[in-house]
Parts: structure tokens; sequence; C-alpha cells
């Protein structure tokens, strides 16, 4: 009673200002408190779900996406049960852990060796320290993956909502649309994302105005429905639902203006049609077919597409609205200057990384002067790091070091999804085999289309940390696979 009624009338006191960001950091933190005991048993899931979930508390410092929050939680807890229980070991994959660790040091003597870790949002005297902090708790992410093996039996239900969850996405439009009455929630959903829609709404005239969530919804949708069925069960026409879904969701990636958002599904359904062995059936002509087919008859018409659809085709050779082709184009040049001026940095930076801590002056006044100017070579853009290019952002503030961690992570994820895939549980075959042809086309996308390693390492980590946690270590197969003559020989005496 000391500690409840105090602890009630501080909260009847923060209630009367519910609007308040202090009051939001209140209460999320007398739940917390209070929420111990379910975080301690449930915080495994809550990290799978939280992974592609669309949360950034915003009274928070620094507003971290819940995946950021989760994983240094659920890696807390699952050290705490391992200190009290010996048998709940992390799951060994030294062939991932040993490439994570070593990039992990070399961010960390990036960082010390060039200006330290500052958190502007803290207090601190300089920017670039969320770079640092992304990418730290995507690795931490990865061992809290690791933490826990699924059960075989659940591993549709958390590849399900690992990828479904993505469907929050679209809660930051919903709440823009129901109006002021519903603002107060964009103190726990990102807002950024309904800039363009507000845009679009206050513009006078023809714009190219984006949904920025629906890319993700679409995602969200067509790696649910291919991790859960595979191409060949949803090209299935007696499950009609199935491919009108998988449709839908296409045409979603077309509607969001996103050239990378149809890139990618091109990618990630080729590579899943190789690695299903569809490319050696009667599949792949009827495939081809349909698809030359709906070309011939859409993109002769893709002109009349509303402009931001044809903005996402502008990489396509066809015919498209002047307005939606320079949009394109514009883009388009803007990275090209920008890698242009980047290049030459390449040598200067090869043996120890540039990192990523900025001097908030030197930043203002880079921006001043590429406006006044008119400099096209993004100036600011590539003093923070994001250089629209996976290569070199991972060269330029790492240096060889980085590039060497990330290349031996990358090479080391695609053989243990290899080997999931191969030979894995037979009930996890279609999620693996989709876990696999996803972290492919990522690599491909992030190398040769776009990439930013700071802001993109938490989905490589992931995907790996799912497959992981649901397939055990090699180790474990390995074992099973020598056990089953072993049982087999008994069963039949």
């Amino acid at each position: 009673m000391a500690l409840c009624l105090p602890l009630a009338v501080l909260l009847g006191y923060m209630l009367a200002e519910p609007m308040d960001g202090g009051t939001f950091a209140v209460i999320t933190l007398v739940l917390v408190v209070l929420s111990v005991p379910l975080i301690m048993k449930w915080n495994h899931p809550m990290l799978v779900l939280a992974w592609n979930c669309f949360v950034a508390p915003a009274f928070l410092p620094g507003q971290p996406q819940a995946w950021m929050i989760m994983a240094p939680v659920a890696l807390l807890f699952a050290m705490l049960n391992r200190a009290v229980n010996p048998d709940q070991r992390f799951i060994s994959v030294p062939s991932v852990t040993r490439p994570l660790l070593f990039l992990l040091a070399v961010i960390l003597l990036t960082a010390w060796m060039t200006g330290g870790i500052g958190f502007r949002s803290l207090g601190g005297s300089t920017y670039g320290s969320r770079a640092y902090f992304y990418m730290t708790m995507a690795i931490a992410g990865y061992f809290a993956f690791a933490s826990q093996r699924i059960a075989p039996e659940r591993g549709t239900l958390y590849v399900g909502a690992f990828f479904l969850i993505g469907l929050t996405s679209l809660i930051p439009h919903i709440i823009y649309l129901i109006g002021p009455s519903a603002f107060f929630l964009y103190e726990i959903f990102p807002f950024g994302g309904v800039l363009d829609q507000a845009k679009a709404d206050a513009a006078m005239g023809i714009g190219i105005f984006r949904i920025n969530g629906l890319a993700p919804t679409c995602v969200a949708i067509y790696s649910f429905l291919l991790a859960r069925y595979g191409i060949r069960a949803v090209l299935d026409l007696r499950k009609i639902w199935r491919l009108i879904l998988l449709l839908l969701a296409v045409a979603g990636c077309v509607q969001s203006g996103f050239r990378s958002a149809v890139l990618m599904f091109v990618l990630v359904f080729a590579a899943l049609f190789i690695f299903e062995g569809l490319h050696r059936t009667r599949i792949l002509p009827t495939v081809f077919a349909v698809g030359l087919t709906v070309s011939v008859i859409v993109l002769p018409f893709a002109d009349r597409l509303p402009l931001v659809a044809q903005r996402s085709l502008s990489f396509l050779p066809i015919k498209l609205d002047p307005a939606a082709s320079e949009s394109a184009l514009a883009s388009s040049r803007w990275r090209l200057d920008m890698w242009r001026a980047a290049v030459p940095d390449i040598p200067k930076y090869f043996w120890k990384g540039k990192g990523y801590a900025i001097d908030p002056n030197e930043l203002f006044l880079a921006n001043i002067a590429e406006h006044v100017h008119g400099d096209d070579s993004a100036v600011g853009t590539r003093m923070v790091g994001d250089y629209h290019n996976g290569p070199l952002s991972v060269m330029i503030p790492l240096g060889i070091w980085g590039v060497i961690g990330f290349a031996w992570f990358l090479t080391a994820g695609c053989r243990l999804l290899y080997r999931n895939a191969r030979y894995g549980d037979p009930r996890l075959k279609r999620a693996n085999m989709f876990l696999l042809a996803s972290f492919v086309a990522k690599i491909v996308f992030f190398v040769v289309v776009f990439g930013s390693l700071y802001t993109e390492l938490y989905t490589f980590t992931g995907l790996i940390g799912l497959s992981v946690s649901l397939n055990g270590s090699p180790q474990d197969q390995v074992e099973e696979e020598e056990a089953e003559p072993e049982e087999a020989v008994e069963a039949f005496g």
C-alpha cells in the first residue's frame, strides 16, 4: 500500500494532461514494470512480433522502433534466464556468430577512433550515434532470436507473425483519415510516412504523392503467402484466393510509387521460383506466357495509370507520362551525382572508416552550401552516411574491415539458410525456402540497386535469427539425421 497509493496519486496527476508526452512516458514505464513477469516468459514471441512492427514511441529519446526496444530487452532476459537455468542455452551457430562479433568489433573500434558515440537525443554534442545504435541493436537482436528454439509445430505461427505484423504500417494512415481526435496515437505510431498523404490533401493541381505505408503492407502480405504456401500452392487455382491476394499485393506495390517495392518482389519471386525447382517444370512456360500476355495488354496503356503507379514502373522501357518519368529520372540523377562525389573518398577511408560522428555545425553549413550553390552531390546526405548505395554505405563509414565483416556474415548466412532449406525439418520446408530466397534477393538488391548498412542490417540479422530459432544449430540437425536410421531399425524390429 505504501507504494501503490503514491503511485496512484502520481498517475492521477499525470492523467490531468493525457496528451502530454511525459504522461505517455510515465504510464508506459509503469506498465513495463508491471509487465516484467510477462516479459520474462514471453520476451521471445514479443521479439518476433516487434521485428517488423511499425511502432516507434515518440516519448522515448530518439524515437526508437519497436525492434530496437525488444532486442536488448529480450537479450537481457535471455541472459537472466540462462543464469538461473542451465538448460536455457543459446543456440550455437559459430559460422554466423564469428562474423557478427567481428563486425560489431569493427563498428565499436570505428566509433572509438572517429569521435566516439555522442547521443544528440540525450544531450550529446555530436550527431551520428543513431547509426551505431541501429547496427548494435541489429546484432543484439540476432542473439536474442538465438536464445530460444521455436517448436517446429509452431513454426508456421511464428513465421506468419514475423511477416504479417508489417500490416501495422497502414495504421498511421488510418489515424490520419480518422482525424485530429486520433492524432494522440502518433505518440506510439510514427507519423513520418503520412507527410506525403497530407501534402496530397493540401496540394493544388496534379502531383505524385505516395502512401508510404502501402509498400510494407504489400510486402507483409506476399511474404506471408510465399512463406506459408510456396509459389506452387499459391498458383493452385483450386485455392484461387491465394493467387488473388498475391496479385493484390503486387498491385499495391505498383500503386505505392516505389520502384524498389516492385523490383524487390520480382527478385524474391524469381529466387524462390528457382529454389523450389519450378524452372524445371511446366509451370515456367505457363507463368511466362501469362506474364507476357498481361504485359502486352496492360503496358501499352501504362501512361493512363495513376502517376504514382507510373513512377513505380519507370524502370521499364515503356511510354509513361512525362511527369512520372521526370520524377523518377530526377531521383536517379541525384543518386548518380552523389555516388560520383562519394567514390573518390574510398581510398581516403580504405583502412580506417569515416565513421558516423558528425559535428552539427558542419552539417548545417554543408546543407546551406548545398542549397545556395545548387550542389547536386548531396553533401549533407553523404555526411550522415546515407549514400543510397549498399557497397558505399559499408566501405566509407567502416572501411575495408567493415566490408570483410559484412561480406563474411552474408556468406555465412547464405550457407546456413541453404542448409536449413535442404536439411531442415520438412514441416518448415516452405518457410526455410522463402527465408533463403528473401535473403538472397535482399543481398542482390543491397549490392546492385539500393542499400544502407545501418538502416538495413536488422533485416539481414532478423532473417538469419528467425531461421536459427526455427531450425536450431547445424549440430542438432546432424544428430537428428544420424538418429533416424537407428529409430527406423528399432521400428521394424
